[in-house]
């Protein structure tokens, strides 16, 4: 019973005959016949070949989709962490103005127990000037007069000191009044934050999907891509052999301080280590252009001197990126962030905290990837940080 041959068994067999064909001997003898022969497999692997680009192209546009997609989310959760973030600070700074406020409360409120014990002083006073002063007036032992210019002068008193015990107990009453709108402001804030963590929440759950299947994805064009290597390099050496069988049938055809002067002085943006040296192989066609420092999510990463952000958002293959202008021509690239704190425009200086450590643009690791760059190019870090 036939079976349909696959491209690798075809490839098998078209390699077996044409190891045959290379020999010296065999070249020698071999006709037009055979080179329309090898024309023949060439033009089936070649059709073996467009097939699996095509299946690459399409798996390609499904990860190009899906990485589009993922920016989106990623780009949603970093706008949720700033609202997170500025959230807390804005219930950090409500709890301040409460502690202020009810420090504030307990000393109005001591100083109207302090008035109003002097207040109840007067009042005994005045009351025993009135006895006993009617009686020294009746006894001829005081002038009338006088005893009534003290009674009217204690009421005065009496009066003004009744008056600031009301402007008190007003006070207490609108700092009470305001503690009670903050309170509800930081519920509003608490019940708004819990919205946020949710919905982070679900956005976080869609992009672990989204990445896993990124992953499937990556790991099919990795071994279709070997696959069509191979048939590249089959190709290959089909194309040699057909040429030096033409060869034998045919004649052969015609042929802020500058930063350049900071070298060996930048203090690093995370801490941590890199786990690659900068120029090594990366995988079989890249290399290192820059160091990838393994952190915590949410770590803070700082400007590794002044400048200028020249980019700040989602780049496919980077994730939530900031790139900051140091003037001269030298940038620092900081990337896969979990959230961006600085904006395109913003002077930031040495040390400044730019964005949190994540793991976006795809990584498989929290941490940061960083590089400088000099007129477009990079340059190895380890020459610029102290040691």
């Amino acid at each position: 019973m036939l079976r349909e041959r696959t491209p690798l068994m075809r490839r098998l067999t078209i390699v077996t005959s044409l190891m045959m064909l290379l020999t010296s001997e065999h070249l020698a003898g071999q006709s037009s016949k055979d080179a329309s022969e090898t024309e023949a497999q060439l033009s089936a692997l070649r059709e073996d070949i467009a097939a699996i680009r095509m299946q690459l192209d399409a798996q390609e546009e499904a990860r190009d989709g899906l990485q589009d997609t993922l920016g989106r989310t990623e780009r949603s959760i970093g706008e949720l962490n700033q609202q997170l973030t500025a959230s807390t600070q804005e219930k950090q700074r409500l709890q301040e103005k409460l502690t202020s406020l009810r420090a504030e409360n307990d000393v109005l409120k001591e100083d109207q127990i302090r008035l109003e014990a002097d207040v109840e002083g007067g009042i005994r006073q005045l009351w025993m000037l009135q006895q006993g002063g009617g009686l020294r007036v009746w006894l001829g032992d005081q002038d009338p007069q006088q005893t009534a210019r003290h009674l009217a002068y204690y009421r005065l008193i009496l009066e003004e000191q009744q008056h600031s015990i009301e402007r008190y107990q007003q006070g207490v009453a609108d700092i009470a009044a305001r503690v009670s709108a903050i309170l509800r402001t930081e519920t509003d804030l608490t019940v708004r934050a819990a919205g946020i963590a949710a919905t982070r929440e679900q956005l976080t759950a869609e992009q672990d999907t989204r990445r896993q299947t990124i992953a499937r994805i990556n790991t099919q064009l990795k071994q279709d891509q070997a696959q069509l290597d191979a048939l590249i390099l089959d190709q290959n050496r089909l194309n040699m052999l057909l040429d030096r069988l033409q060869a034998i049938a045919l004649p052969a055809s015609p042929a802020s301080q500058p930063f350049a002067t900071l070298r060996g002085q930048l203090t690093m943006p995370i801490e941590g280590k890199p786990i690659n040296r900068f120029g090594a192989i990366r995988n079989a066609d890249l290399r290192w252009r820059g160091w990838l420092i393994p952190a915590e999510q949410g770590d803070p990463i700082r400007a590794v001197h002044g400048g200028r952000v020249i980019f700040a958002d989602w780049l496919r293959g980077q994730g939530l990126l900031v790139v900051v202008d140091h003037g001269g021509e030298w940038l620092s690239l900081y990337a896969q962030n979990h959230s961006l704190l600085r904006a395109v425009g913003d002077w930031v200086s040495s040390g400044e905290v730019l964005s949190r450590a994540g793991a976006t643009g795809g990584s498989e690791m929290n941490g940061l990837y960083f590089e400088i760059r000099h007129q477009g190019e990079p340059v190895d870090p380890a020459d610029w940080f102290r040691r």
